[in-house]
């Protein structure tokens, strides 16, 4: 029986390596999902469920080391316990915990991803999709990170405008920083809140002018693998 489990999981790695085009597809639907919900306690669970499963395919397509895919498994079933809690009714003490827990671990995911593509030594399609996951997941990243720290005295009031903001107001205001757009509609207020703002910012037109262009500028070639020892040409 073990032995079942561990070959249908190797499948399940082989398969899975690279799957940038599906892993999009998810963060895609990440997005969507997220945008839709409505603020109550079960569209939570939802997003919880919907963005942990993501995180795992991404760590998976990205290849990423053993030990990092074991412990994000192992926060993502510890995780539950939280929102649990949450459901229940303690949202002062565990509101803020969940969604910076989870762009905490979708941090590490980019990581992994860029890691990975960096990889390649044959620039393709897989590659160029896998820096776009990476750019989007950054705007999901800042989605969590504002959400969390938004219900965090010492980010409070995060937004200027007299709203009462909701999960897919964070995710509209993430995106429109890391696109630049600045409409102005909504505004960080707080010291801590515009610093996360302004790093998104900052990160994601790094990323973009470098990582992405990059790509796209060599898609197609194929990088000469360096050897040890091999002389300067």
């Amino acid at each position: 029986m073990r032995a079942q489990i561990t070959e249908r999981h190797d499948r399940w790695l082989a398969w899975s390596r690279d799957r940038f085009g599906v892993l999009l597809a998810l963060v895609v639907l990440n997005y969507v999902v997220l945008m839709l919900l409505p603020g109550d306690r079960a569209a939570a669970l939802a997003g919880f469920v919907i963005v942990g499963a993501t995180t795992l395919f991404a760590l998976d397509a990205a290849a990423a080391p053993r030990r990092v895919r074991i412990v994000a498994r192992l926060v993502l079933i510890l995780l539950p316990v939280l929102p649990l809690i949450f459901v229940l009714g303690r949202v002062d003490v565990v509101g803020p915990m969940v969604p910076i827990s989870l762009g905490l671990m979708m941090v590490v995911t980019v990581v992994v991803i860029i890691r990975r593509l960096l990889g390649h030594i044959t620039i393709s399609g897989a590659t160029l999709l896998a820096a776009v996951d990476a750019y989007v997941l950054i705007g999901l990243v800042f989605a969590q990170l504002f959400y969390g720290f938004s219900k965090l005295a010492i980010a409070a009031p995060f937004l200027a405008q007299p709203v009462h903001p909701i999960r897919p107001d964070f995710i509209y205001l993430s995106f429109v920083v890391l696109t630049t757009l600045g409409f102005g509609d909504l505004t960080p207020h707080t010291e801590v809140a515009r610093t996360l703002v302004i790093t998104e910012a900052l990160v994601g037109q790094i990323f973009l002018v470098t990582a992405v262009a990059r790509v796209v500028s060599l898609y197609g070639t194929t990088r000469r693998e360096e050897r040890p020892g091999a002389p300067e040409e």
